[in-house]
């Protein structure tokens, strides 16, 4: 498969008419984009709002947040928007420097589970815990009929914000790009390492999932080639515990994949994508996922493993298991995580362990409290979300300063390593 990934480079967003790209400016034609919304009979309106690097702007209810793509000949969102074509391949165009973030207050819950708190910063201290406060971000603000079914007003949601994606991206479809990525696993040399990826993403109900190709993920293992993840196969539908998220901004920009792609035929033979589950609720089903992991690493003739995770809790069961086992093929792992090191950093950082992780990257804690200041505009909603009482800032209003731990900024320790800090042992 060869993926050719168009790069659009965005500096700032405008709003006018018609939307349309010129010397890095998107112009963005705000009625055009809340027409996208029509025939959605769980959303009762979307604003559109902007907010770029360095300004005074805080967003909540962070529900997801997706980088702009258009295929030009090819399924762009398949399932969600598009046929479940395979994707991978091709031309994709890409607004570089851009994100479309949801927001929103969906109320109530399915099977005990609702949406969580989960913040941006645009400045501040809070700007550093997050890639998106150095994109150029439309906002989209939703607003849904009262008692309305809470995974229907989710998935309504996930398609109006990939409606966005697409039309602002298709704004390229004539123009050259400003750089042109291409991925391919072309033949590496026969005595570099065989590297595979292992990815377990969350899924546990209808509100806390990733979809593959618009299916949950299982705990039955997917290979997928690399570029079906980069091209907007893999999903975001989790919007639990905000500083565990992966966002689908995040699956389409994969820094695990793109640093061994770097590497494939230099260093390292890129072997591929394994795809599991995150947060399996039954032990002897994560013996059996983690069993299979093992086997088909092994089938790949893999010699080095890197294994990720997606959320927390019990998920790291399911990674360290997954660890054991394919350490146990006599297969090198290192692993992704972030810790629970209480707020000093002097706790023991892991939920649980192996003695086969022997190399682990930590990604940050999650329990590190720091103080966002005051903001003269606030996006998303006027108070917080109730269910984060715990968090003592949240009694405050969302536009005034207060500490807050990591765990409630929006993919700030995400496990897939796209932040830019970390934890270290001296």
């Amino acid at each position: 498969m060869r993926l050719e990934m168009a790069g659009f480079r965005v500096k700032r967003i405008v709003f006018g008419a018609p939307t349309a790209l010129k010397d890095g400016v998107l112009t963005v034609e705000r009625a055009a984009i809340s027409a996208l919304a029509d025939g959605e009979s769980n959303i009762t309106g979307v604003a559109v709002e902007l907010a770029h690097p360095g300004e005074s702007t805080r967003i909540i209810h962070v529900i997801d947040a997706v980088e702009p793509r258009f295929k030009p000949a090819g399924a762009t969102f398949p399932w969600f928007i598009s046929p479940p074509d395979l994707v991978g391949s091709g031309v994709t165009h890409r607004l570089d420097g851009v994100a479309v973030v949801a927001t929103g207050d969906i109320p109530g819950a399915a099977d005990s589970q609702g949406l969580k708190e989960a913040i941006i910063d645009m400045s501040g201290e809070g700007a550093r815990y997050s890639p998106f406060s150095a994109l150029a971000n439309v906002v989209l603000l939703f607003s849904f009929a009262p008692g309305v079914h809470i995974p229907g007003a989710a998935a309504s949601v996930r398609r109006v914000t990939m409606r966005v994606a697409r039309y602002l991206a298709e704004a390229t479809r004539a123009m050259k790009p400003d750089s042109v990525d291409v991925y391919e696993l072309g033949r590496a040399d026969a005595g570099l390492p065989r590297v595979v990826y292992i990815m377990p993403t969350m899924s546990e109900g209808e509100l806390h999932t990733t979809f593959l190709y618009g299916m949950s993920v299982t705990s039955t293992p997917a290979l997928v080639h690399p570029n079906e993840v980069l091209d907007g196969a893999l999903v975001s539908a989790d919007y639990w515990i905000a500083c565990h998220r992966s966002p689908t901004h995040h699956y389409q920009n994969e820094p695990v994949i793109r640093a061994l792609y770097r590497r494939h035929g230099r260093d390292l033979d890129f072997a591929g994508v394994i795809l599991g589950r995150s947060l399996i609720p039954s032990a002897v089903e994560k013996h059996r996922q983690a069993a299979q992991m093992a086997k088909v690493a092994t089938m790949l003739g893999a010699q080095g493993a890197v294994i990720t995770m997606s959320n927390g809790g019990h998920a790291y069961a399911d990674q360290m298991l997954i660890c054991q086992h394919v350490e146990q093929a006599g297969i090198a792992t290192v692993l992704g995580v972030d810790e629970y090191s209480d707020t000093d950093g002097s706790d023991f950082p892991l939920v649980t362990y192996v003695p086969q992780a022997k190399a682990i990257v930590s990604v940050g804690n999650q329990e590190e409290i720091i103080e966002l200041p005051a903001v003269s505009r606030v996006l998303g909603g006027e108070r917080f979300l109730s269910g984060n009482d715990y968090e003592t800032g949240f009694r405050k209003r969302p536009d005034e300063a207060f500490p807050v731990g990591l765990r409630q900024l929006y993919a700030s320790t995400c496990q897939l390593g796209y932040t830019t800090h970390r934890g270290r042992a001296y």
